[in-house]
């Protein structure tokens, strides 16, 4: 940042603009009280440095995933991307595991996270949470072709391959405490009994290994985007019974970084809010899914 203001200052002074002397670099500014604050606010040094970081996953389609040519694309993509427009910056894309940026403690490596989080009490302790979600999305069963697993009490005693740190995994263990979804959410009393849970490092993983022919699991919970996108695909795969669970998606970012969160988190906070009244959310959202998946299913 500091390389920045010393750029401008150059520039300015060159074009023959009269300006206030200014401080050197490491000495305390005088009546400076806006460009302070924009230091120690992360709002502030991303409309600085001109860029937003953002984690997202290149294997989580159609959320997330790259194109043949290397290229980001899908929802959360597109969601990202026209957030950072509205900020009036560019966005930079990085791709830590999902287990690191549910953790937080991102250690300053990126801004926030469009990444179809859910919401969930125990995230809310080390992250906070764009208002309102930018879209919900029902979890959902999905088991390989012939394998005779067709309801939910076909499950019973199976094993459930799921992504690690996720939602279904908590669900599956029965931790619904962390889960911390409210009660209208549930679309079913309780899991599977005695499942085996095999947990990979992404929900598609799970796809992935099925289509590779692995034999450990039978039937995976995941989003049913991810169901949806497999099944068009071609890979053998059916759902099995009803959605279990909804989920609230939305922007997240770290309680512990360096600068403060609150003004970024209140302006994409708006920005999702006009996303939804002005109907790009729901452009996207069927673009993508091929429904409106924003809106409150349990509203």
């Amino acid at each position: 940042m500091k390389r920045l203001l010393s750029i401008l200052l150059v520039a300015v002074l060159c074009s023959g603009a009269c300006v206030a002397p200014v401080a050197p670099q490491g000495a305390p500014a005088d009546d400076d009280g806006g460009a302070s604050a924009a230091v120690n606010d992360l709002l502030g040094e991303i409309m600085a440095r001109g860029t937003i970081r953002i984690s997202t996953d290149p294997n989580y389609a159609p959320q997330s995933f790259l194109d043949e040519s290397g290229n980001f694309v899908g929802f959360d993509v597109d969601v990202a991307e026209e957030i950072s427009q509205r900020l009036g910056v560019e966005v930079e894309f990085v791709t830590p595991d999902w287990d690191l940026i549910t953790a937080g403690n991102w250690g300053d490596q990126w801004d926030m996270s469009v990444g179809s989080m859910t919401i969930t009490t125990a995230r809310q302790k080390i992250l906070a949470f764009a208002s309102p979600p930018y879209y919900y999305t029902p979890a959902q069963f999905a088991a390989v072709e012939g394998s005779g697993l067709e309801t939910l009490e076909d499950l019973n005693g199976a094993t459930i391959c799921v992504g690690v740190s996720t939602t279904y995994e908590s669900w599956l263990m029965g931790d619904m405490e962390g889960l911390g979804l409210p009660a209208a959410s549930f679309y079913v009393d309780s899991p599977p009994a005695d499942v085996n849970i095999l947990p990979l490092t992404v929900d598609n993983d799970c796809v992935q290994q099925i289509q590779a022919g692995r034999q450990e699991f039978q039937a995976f919970l995941t989003s049913n985007t991810v169901v949806e996108a497999a099944i068009a695909e071609g890979i053998a795969i059916h759902r099995v019974g009803k959605p279990v669970f909804s989920e609230n998606l939305a922007v997240a970012f770290d309680k512990s970084a360096s600068r403060d969160i609150a003004s970024l988190v209140e302006k994409v906070s708006e920005i999702i809010g006009a996303m939804h009244a002005d109907g790009t959310l729901s452009s996207l959202s069927m673009e993508w899914f091929g429904e409106d998946l924003t809106s409150d299913p349990t509203k």
